[in-house]
This record gives structure tokens, sequence and C-alpha cells, in this order.
């Protein structure tokens, strides 16, 4: 018999688009007292070499920024995660569109 994965307090959030992203969120806020914390990003660029930024919330602080060749893929493990301002949802802004691009995150939420 298996076990579950993810436990209650891990996410895997994904993102595919073809468009450019402005402040999309990867990740809700968790709520009063909790905060989101980063622990693994893959980005693959798509057809054209583009900035990708994490934020601290909607327009906030960045936090991981890359920006890969066209065609490529960044995979990060961060042996320190990220870790966001309490209540404050993990956001993605791209510099442009890339057909193909995906953007996906690993983390998990605690006090």
């Amino acid at each position: 018999m298996s076990q579950k994965h993810w436990n209650s307090n891990e996410f895997n959030a994904r993102l595919t688009q073809d468009t450019a992203w402005t402040n999309a969120s990867l990740q809700a806020s968790p709520g009063t007292g909790f905060r989101n914390y980063v622990t693994d990003i893959v980005i693959d660029c798509g057809a054209t070499s583009r900035t990708f930024s994490l934020l601290d919330g909607s327009g906030g602080t960045v936090l991981f920024k890359f920006t890969p060749a066209a065609n490529t893929s960044v995979h990060a493990h961060l042996q320190v995660p990220l870790r966001l301002t309490a209540a404050t949802a993990l956001c993605l802004t791209s510099s442009g569109a890339s057909v193909g691009a995906f953007v996906g995150v690993n983390g998990f939420v605690a006090r």
C-alpha cells in the first residue's frame, strides 16, 4: 500500500501559458499567522527568452529572478527555502510572452 506523497501543509503550484504573466497568483495567501515557503522552482522558458520573477505578493518584492535562454529549463532546489511575508500570496511576473512557457513551484506553509 502506498503512502500519500504530499503532507497537508505542502503545495505544488503550476502555471502554463503562452502569454505574459503579470502578478499571477501561484499560491494563495495561507491566512493570518502563516507563511508560504518555496523549496523548489522549475522554469521552462518556451520559444522566446524571457525574465521570470517570483514575487512576495502581487507586485511585491522579487524573491527569485531568472532569464533562461529560449527552449531551456531552470531547476532550482533551494537548501534554504524562500520565506514569504506572513499572509501573503506567491505571485509570478514575466517580461513577456513565450509560447510553451511553464513555471512550477513546490513548497510548504508554516508559521
